[in-house]
Order: structure tokens, then sequence, then C-alpha cells
């Protein structure tokens, strides 16, 4: 994670062909995915991901790595994300799916990838909100 974190490829390269588990999670639940998700670092997120670094992990925000990046706004990670098969139907603590928060933080490339994907417009978060109904009336943070 650390190396992950401090953007050290090369040293997270290394501990990764001596077994290190990509799976690891700190204090808070996040895996070293999750921090290259953070740091924007999209070669070290397709590395843990050939390593098996576990695309789904949750931190304890119940976030996996696809909602941190739809959150962070970083439409080339979630791209990555979508494409390495990452769960796009994955909820957060309040149920909102991945094409809600791409509606809430209003991005359009994430929406227009989730819904080619087939992301789910109907599911509802627990407020009793459909994707839909976000659509029309969201507002950003």
């Amino acid at each position: 994670m650390k190396t992950v974190e401090c953007q050290e490829e090369e040293c997270a390269t290394l501990l990764l062909e001596r077994g290190a588990d990509p799976n690891v999670v700190d204090i808070c639940g996040n895996t070293a995915l999750h921090y290259a998700v953070f740091f924007h670092n999209l070669s070290l997120a397709a590395k843990l991901l050939s390593y098996n670094a576990y695309i789904d992990a949750r931190n304890k925000d119940d976030l996996t790595p696809l909602l941190v990046a739809i959150r962070e706004r970083r439409e080339q990670m979630v791209e990555l994300l979508v494409m390495s098969k990452a769960n796009i139907h994955a909820v957060d603590k309040k149920k909102r799916t991945a094409l809600m928060l791409g509606v809430k933080y209003e991005s359009a490339n994430v929406i227009r990838l989730l819904l080619q994907q087939g992301a789910d417009i109907f599911s509802q978060d627990v407020f009793g909100s459909p994707a839909f109904k976000v659509m029309h009336t969201s507002t950003p943070e």
C-alpha cells in the first residue's frame, strides 16, 4: 500500500513479484487498489489487477475502487475498472449505485459507459430514489 501511495511503481512491482498480497487492508479497509484509485495511477491499478487484486473490495465506507473512482471524478480509472469487470451494481452505504454516483457527480462519460454496460436505472437508494429520478434532480455536492 505504501509503495502505491508513494507512486513507487518499480518497488510495488518488485514486491508483487516476490509474493506481496495486493488484498491486505489498512485500518480504513482500503486496499492497494483503493490507493491506486485515490492517487489516479492507472498503471499501478492495472498492475495490481494483474496480480489478482480484488476489484470489488469494500472499505469501511462500503466503497469499492469503482465507487471511489466515480466519487473522485477519475474517468479513465472508471473505464479501466469497468473494462476489468468491476461490479457496476455495487452500492455504497446509502445504496447508491455507480450510475447514481455518476449522475450525482455530473459525469456524462461515466454515465454513458455504465449505461452501455447495462447499469440498472431502476435500482433505488435508501431514500427510494431510482437512478432515473436522480438524473433529473441531481445537484452537485
